[in-house]
């Protein structure tokens, strides 16, 4: 019997190939580019009991399992050679070309009874840029798909919403539940947080009733993270079709059907992000990082603290944290501590857009809180009992980034007064703050419930001034007071640069944006702004034109003359005064009070005519001196009195 038949009667061994220093060289676990060979051969050593090589040993190396679309194609991996004989050192080596598509291969090698098996992982070429390209397409897609979705439920429920937050009590926990719907709807806390620093910088919504709009929001955003728990990806695509056929079937659904598509957009973007995903753990570095950052959790926190502020979405952020979860390339300690950092790092992009006082102390209060739960549960992650019946990663990640938030809601919701002095402590307003008007803000326009509110605190300014320019013309006329007569003047100077703000404003809101109540609100106001630069022009244009020829010629009113004036005067301010009191009370029997003083005002205008011709015909020496400003001063206070009840009827309009 020949020497190269000796094995047969031997105790062979059969193994993974080392080097002198222990080092593997079988081949193993390679990552190689499909229809290519691999760049290392596979190698293996047969050796005797004494760990001595056995040489001229056949080994037999077969494609065990290989990914099922190669059938498709018909091309499948190779093994060159099949068998192969051990050298003198008992080595044996064969190559491996990988099939066409990716996937994982499985080779089996196999002598003398005993078997070793080799894994290898085909890739596309370029697959490292493929990688990058998906993760970063896949992220994009999904920013696109998180505000695409919310935005066919904010042109349902938006002005709603923004109704919500524009009328924000001091109830903590209403304003808490405020915050969770409309984050939901929103589909983004960062969202929330810039329409709520709007009304903070117009000084809408107060600090308190803002914390507790943010503690909510902190919780609505988690919603989407328990939706994209579910892992339906494999699902997307039948979502976006829902959603396609639905806008074109029920055109009145469109709203409904866009969130609908959105859904299907956010897995479908996950689905992406995952097939990406699956490539980053073939790359060492990647796996050696997270297994560092399982001991470093600081730097866990910052990293996910980074992301999320440069995506200015924390739910783009732990939606990565999900698929990196779901593909097993990062264990739960890692993951929880970017969680808490994504949940912190959304919260310093509104702090910088803060341009109020009080804007700030919501946006600085709300990185705090979250700054506090971080510090609380990184201390006791070790305690805390996830979900039992959830088993997988993604689920738990889902479950822990609620309960985190639920958790600071409850620490700080109680502390919320304390607190909010402490902020108004640590954020103090500025004299450059105070005296900058933030009403007319432009980026309200496309929010038109929330400009017309702002509008509405300009007109009812304008209102006020004119009720005061008012209140002075008579005192102008009883004293001759020539310094009173300059400031009303330059009162209407002002009460024509409102209104060169406000019409055009007013004017320039979303029409898409507006039902038919804020377009009835729309044109109210617009009316009544016109009406009050008709009242403010009457009193300094004309008005006050007879008060300096009154002054410059000297002329003296008859007693009875200037008590009928004052009496008609009196009745028209008080006019002005319910009518801007009805607008700004919203209401409606109190303006149609005003209404019918229109009237009221005709007749009295026409009884002072009549008693002033016959004071003329008496030949009453004020009566004849006064006789060219007399009835002409009567005649624009009946004027004024007609504007101040068209702004009743607009009010009507409006409500």
């Amino acid at each position: 019997m020949g020497a190269g038949y000796l094995y047969l009667f031997l105790c062979c061994v059969l193994t993974r190939a080392h080097d002198p220093l222990g080092n593997d060289i079988s081949g193993d676990n390679q990552i190689g580019i499909v229809n290519q060979f691999l760049n290392q051969p596979v190698v293996v050593r047969v050796m005797d009991e004494k760990d001595k090589g056995l040489e001229n040993v056949p080994v037999v190396f077969i494609v065990l399992k290989e990914p099922q679309e190669n059938k498709i194609t018909n091309k499948f991996a190779v093994i060159q050679p099949e068998t192969t004989y051990t050298d003198k050192d008992g080595f044996a080596k064969t190559f491996v070309r990988l099939g066409n598509a990716r996937g994982d291969y499985y080779i089996l090698c196999r002598q003398n009874g005993e078997t070793l098996l080799f894994h290898f992982t085909g890739m596309e070429r370029d697959w490292v840029l493929l990688m990058v390209i998906s993760v970063i397409g896949g992220l994009a897609l999904f920013i696109f798909a998180l505000n695409y979705g919310s935005k066919g439920l904010i042109r349902g429920f938006g002005s709603k919403t923004r109704d919500l937050l524009f009328n924000l009590t001091n109830n903590r926990l209403t304003s808490l539940a405020g915050g969770f719907f409309v984050t939901i709807i929103f589909g983004s806390c960062t969202a929330t947080a810039s329409l709520l620093i709007k009304f903070a910088s117009a000084g809408v919504v107060q600090l308190i009733p803002g914390l507790a709009v943010m503690l909510g929001a902190n919780i609505g955003a988690t919603i989407t993270i328990q939706i994209l728990a579910f892992n339906i990806m494999n699902y997307a695509l039948l979502i976006i079709t829902i959603g396609v056929f639905l806008r074109i079937l029920f055109p009145n659904l469109r709203n409904l059907a866009q969130f609908i598509f959105g859904i299907g957009l956010l897995f479908f973007s996950l689905k992406i992000i995952s097939t990406g995903i699956g490539s980053v753990k073939y790359i060492s570095g990647f796996t050696k990082t997270f297994d560092y950052l399982n001991n470093a959790p600081v730097l866990a926190i910052f990293i996910g603290a980074l992301a999320s502020f440069i995506f200015r979405s924390s739910t783009a952020v732990i939606g990565l944290v999900l698929v990196l979860t779901l593909e097993s390339a990062i264990s739960n300690m890692p993951a929880f501590h970017l969680l808490f950092g994504a949940n912190l790092g959304t919260t310093i992009f509104p702090i910088l857009l803060s341009d109020s006082a009080n804007a700030r102390r919501i946006t600085l209060g709300n990185f705090i809180c979250k700054f506090v739960g971080v510090l609380v549960f990184v201390i006791l992650l070790d305690y805390i009992k996830i979900i039992p019946f959830f088993e997988n990663n993604p689920r738990q990640i889902a479950s822990i980034h609620t309960i985190f938030n639920i958790v600071v809601a409850l620490i700080f919701l109680p502390l919320l007064s304390p607190f909010s002095k402490f902020l108004n402590f640590l954020a103090v307003e500025t004299k450059q703050e105070i005296l900058k008007s933030k009403r007319l803000d432009q980026s309200f326009l496309d929010a038109p419930a929330i400009a017309t509110g702002q509008a509405m605190k300009e007109i009812l300014d304008m209102g006020y001034k004119t009720i005061k320019m008012l209140e002075d013309a008579i005192r102008v006329f009883e004293k001759r007071d020539i310094v009173l007569r300059k400031t009303i003047i330059q009162s209407d100077d002002e009460i024509d640069q409102v209104e060169e703000m406000v019409t055009p404003y007013l004017s320039r809101l979303n029409p898409e944006e507006m039902d038919q109540e804020l377009r009835k609100m729309q044109i109210g106001l617009l009316t009544i702004t016109s009406e009050l630069e008709h009242i403010g022009d009457t009193i300094s244009k004309s008005l006050m034109n007879y008060a300096k020829k009154q002054i410059d010629e000297g002329m003296e009113f008859s007693q009875e003359g200037l008590a009928q004036i004052r009496e008609f005067h009196r009745f028209v301010l008080d006019t002005l005064k319910m009518a801007i009191s009805s607008l700004a009370t919203r209401d409606r029997r109190l303006a149609q009070d005003v209404v019918s003083r229109r009237d009221t005002g005709l007749k009295m205008v026409k009884d002072f005519e009549l008693k002033h011709i016959e004071r003329l015909q008496r030949g009453l020496k004020e009566s004849l001196e006064t006789s060219t400003i007399h009835l002409d001063i009567l005649s624009d206070l009946e004027r004024i009195n007609f504007h101040a009840t068209e702004i009743a009827e607009a009010v009507i309009g409006i409500l």
